[in-house]
């Protein structure tokens, strides 16, 4: 049987055709389909977790005298008044280091209100920390006992006079400080207003006062100023504020919480 023979040209026709089909495939292919890059969301850079933010003492802000004659009201009612003989007549810091900000402010009788002052169970703490420090043990345990009745919890043995100059100092509460309207505990101090008042913030103390010996445990700010003669400080001593000068400090212990030691 005699086998067909096709032709060269049909035959390079035909290898011609065949890649043609190869190159351009016999429909469009689909591409694949786009994924789309997401970008993780980055917090904004001023914007710092709570949890990792710095201890700092709450509202810092400087208090306006209207803010100043509110909390004042809200301890003592009408019993007392501002002292605007005084410049400052109020300071702020926190004085017994719990990191909400306390006032101190310069008040004087009120009149006519002496014994509202000098209430039986009076909403405040009263103290002579100057007395404390000055007058000798041997006259503290000679001084008569008075028979007026005392409220043992806030520790009231003074008997206010109308021409007393006073410190109080409003501890604060939370993050509003002394201006949270539960800010009502009150140190009401006699015999501690002297001259050139003004806060020395805890952080700057252990340089001010490096190599000062003997020297007390500090747990807030410092309220500085001359006093008799003396340069010094009021400061917290875990339960009750006391005054401060090298001369006349007693380095007994007193008990309380965690704060800055003696200076080395």
């Amino acid at each position: 049987m005699t086998g067909t023979t096709i032709p060269m040209g049909r035959i390079r026709n035909l290898i011609a055709l065949l890649g043609l089909l190869a190159l351009f495939g016999c429909g469009k292919t689909q591409s694949p389909p786009r994924v789309a890059e997401t970008q993780p969301s980055l917090p904004s850079p001023t914007s710092t977790p709570e949890s990792v933010k710095p201890a700092q003492t709450s509202d810092i802000s400087q208090p306006t005298p209207q803010e100043v004659q509110a909390a004042v009201k809200r301890v003592f009612k009408n019993a007392v008044t501002i002292d605007a003989t005084h410049n400052p007549s109020f300071m702020i810091g926190d004085f017994n280091g719990d990191l909400s900000q306390d006032l101190a402010v310069i008040l004087k009788p009120a009149d006519g209100q002496l014994s509202e002052l000098n209430s039986e169970f009076p909403s405040w703490i009263a103290r002579e920390p100057l007395k404390d420090v000055l007058l000798p043990k041997s006259k503290a345990l000679a001084r008569p006992v008075s028979t007026r009745a005392t409220n043992a919890a806030a520790g009231q043995t003074i008997r206010f006079e109308q021409n007393d100059v006073l410190l109080a100092i409003v501890h604060g509460v939370g993050q509003n400080g002394w201006k949270d309207p539960e800010a009502t505990q009150t140190h009401l101090l006699r015999g501690v207003v002297g001259a050139d008042m003004h806060t020395m913030a805890l952080s700057s103390v252990a340089m001010a006062y490096k190599g000062v010996k003997p020297f007390p445990t500090i747990y807030g700010d410092l309220i500085q100023q001359s006093l008799i003669g003396h340069a010094g400080f009021l400061y917290f001593k875990g339960g009750v504020y006391g005054w401060y000068d090298p001369k006349s400090f007693d380095p007994s212990p007193v008990t309380g919480h965690a704060g800055m030691s003696a200076m080395r």
